[in-house]
């Protein structure tokens, strides 16, 4: 079974990592993953937000990163593989 890791690093371009917006003022943003459904767990769902997490962290330095419920299943393609993930980042101090 692959991990969280793995699909943050294998969809970093499509899933919106490496095309992150920049400046100081606070942003919202939303990362798409797509996960199959029969490997979808809580668990693994959970890991991939906070390895997406951390990423956007070591992006946004010396700024809070949240994160906000996580919407999987039946989002965005329609087909139940994809999960949003959304993020609230403060502004710049």
């Amino acid at each position: 079974m692959k991990g969280a890791e793995a699909y943050v690093n294998d969809q970093w371009y499509s899933s919106g990592l490496a095309d992150l917006p920049e400046g100081a003022d606070g942003h919202c943003i939303t990362l798409k993953f797509i996960i199959p459904r029969d490997a979808q767990f809580t668990g693994l769902i959970t890991h991939v937000r906070e390895v997406a997490q951390r990423h956007l962290s070591e992006f946004y330095k010396d700024r809070k990163v949240t994160h906000r419920p996580v919407e999987g299943s039946v989002v965005g393609d329609g087909s139940g593989d994809g999960i949003d993930l959304v993020f609230d980042v403060a502004p710049a101090q």
